[in-house]
């Protein structure tokens, strides 16, 4: 999925920092004049980019992730909290021999143990030196 970004420094040769530009505010309406936009949304979503094409500070370009691990990383985020969910109340009323009621606080029990790996994994990535998107074309410069 690619996206419109803003490059907001250069961190070394080849790597870059970008702002992301949320495309249901932002549809590039104003031929890159954001500082009067009343869309621009008050956070930025700030990220790091492989820059092959030499886009410098201020450029408008065109970005796509790059695809490492993005899928296993949705399993856990999505699906595992609804597997930690049905756990916890089968858990709760199978093993523990709980009635439907009591059986729910197990299963909300399971649903916060499951967000656990969610949490470590967004650390993680928060933390990590690697670019997450690829730059492909400028849109502006």
């Amino acid at each position: 999925m690619v996206q419109n970004a803003i490059v907001k420094e250069v961190i070394s040769d080849g790597v870059v920092r970008v702002s992301l530009l949320r495309e249901m505010e932002c549809g590039m309406h104003c031929d890159g004049a954001c500082a009067g936009c009343t869309q621009k949304p008050t956070e930025e979503i700030l990220v790091l980019a492989e820059n092959d094409i030499g886009a410098k500070t201020g450029d408008f370009v065109e970005v796509e992730p790059t695809g490492v691990g993005n899928i296993s990383v949705s399993f856990i985020v999505f699906l595992l909290p609804c597997v930690g969910l049905a756990l916890g109340y089968v858990f709760a009323q199978s093993v523990l021999g709980l009635n439907e009621m009591t059986a729910l606080l197990g299963a909300l029990a399971g649903l916060a143990v499951s967000f656990i790996p969610a949490f470590l994994i967004n650390r993680s990535i928060a933390k990590s030196d690697k670019p997450e998107f690829r730059i492909l074309k400028f849109l502006l410069r």
